[in-house]
């Protein structure tokens, strides 16, 4: 039997109420080159009989494998190591894909030769509303946009010759894959396709409510030296950097206390001053990339004024809150899925 051409790899935790929707949306794929790896990281719900029962009716295309739960990034690390296919796919668990999507990516990746082919998503509820449309955009800095390992399509041999893995986090996982990829691609492709839905999941919504940064402050530096140690002196790596440590300040930090807030706010900003001392100079972090989303650059302009004002103090007394509260799962988009 020929190799497949694309390895579609979905990790699989607990997955039983939206993993059939998953499935299906590949199954259905014009596009019918391809394996499935199904990833059961260790679920205690009826996951495993969903997926037995699929590998059961498509023993062709489905393949299962099971094991003691250890984790998105290392059951993807697994995956990219079993992969047959020529390229790799990756979807989650309670996302899904239009009927096209494996054949535009695929299509688009052999005609460019590129290591990397990436696209936009939407993000529809479990009404069907889209609440965001992430449109790819041809500039240089679209490629730091979306953090998250779906959306594109990889050249398994690229993955391995590299040595391209997620990283073992609890915070931004799929942050140093991507940041690996795009030091290690010759060049990566955008193609207008938003064809990979991102499902907005209410009920679940980051996964869970944030903690604050007091309980994840270590995995953050431990993501930031790992950052730093992908050797780059592109003005765009190191101004992705800074927004990324931006984010999670904002984005975890607003759980902390106002007091955890002003002392995580030193702590990180010591950080970039000891490991990119001339950010500051940084032509992108002074007038923002074209590409970047508005918000992105008013919030990050607004409390950078903010430090230099020395009114980060009054800020945190409005902003912070000890309890603990929802947000959307959005980094430069990470399914990683923060």
């Amino acid at each position: 039997m020929a190799e497949p051409k694309i390895s579609i790899i979905i990790p699989v935790y607990n997955g039983e109420k939206y993993i059939s929707r998953c499935i299906d949306s590949v199954l259905n794929q014009t596009f019918k080159d391809v394996e499935i790896l199904l990833m059961n990281d260790g679920s205690t719900d009826h996951s495993s009989d969903i997926l037995g029962a699929y590998e059961q009716s498509h023993p062709e295309i489905v393949k299962v494998y099971a094991h003691a739960n250890m984790g998105v990034a290392k059951t993807r690390n697994k995956a990219i190591r079993l992969a047959q296919a020529k390229y790799i796919m990756f979807i989650d668990q309670d996302d899904f894909i239009d009927r096209d999507y494996c054949e535009v990516y695929y299509r688009a990746i052999e005609d460019s030769g590129c290591d990397v082919v990436m696209g936009g998503y939407r993000r529809p509820n479990a009404n069907g509303k889209i609440v965001k449309k992430q449109m790819p955009k041809d500039t240089p800095f679209y490629k730091y946009m979306i953090m998250a390992a779906w959306a594109k399509i990889h050249r398994t041999d690229f993955l391995l010759v590299n040595d391209i893995t997620f990283f073992d986090n609890q915070i931004g996982e799929d942050i140093i894959f991507t940041l690996r990829e795009i030091s290690a691609a010759s060049e990566i492709k955008v193609i207008d396709d938003c064809g990979y839905n991102w499902f907005y999941n209410e009920e679940s919504v980051s996964n869970t409510h944030q903690r604050g940064l007091s309980k994840n402050i270590a995995a953050l530096f431990s993501l930031l030296e790992s950052v730093f140690s992908i050797a780059s002196t592109d003005a765009l790596f190191e101004y992705c950097v800074v927004r990324t440590l931006f984010y999670y300040l904002l984005y975890s930090g607003r759980a902390d206390t106002p007091a955890d807030f002003i002392r995580h706010d030193r702590m990180l900003f010591q950080w970039l001053e000891d490991h990119y001392p001339n950010y500051r100079k940084n032509r992108y972090v002074r007038f923002r990339p074209k590409g970047e989303t508005p918000i992105m650059i008013a919030a990050m302009k607004i409390f950078f004024l903010l430090r230099k004002l020395r009114l980060v103090k009054v800020f945190a007394r409005f902003y912070c809150t000890a309890t603990q509260v929802t947000v959307q799962r959005e980094l430069p988009s990470t399914s990683g899925k923060v």
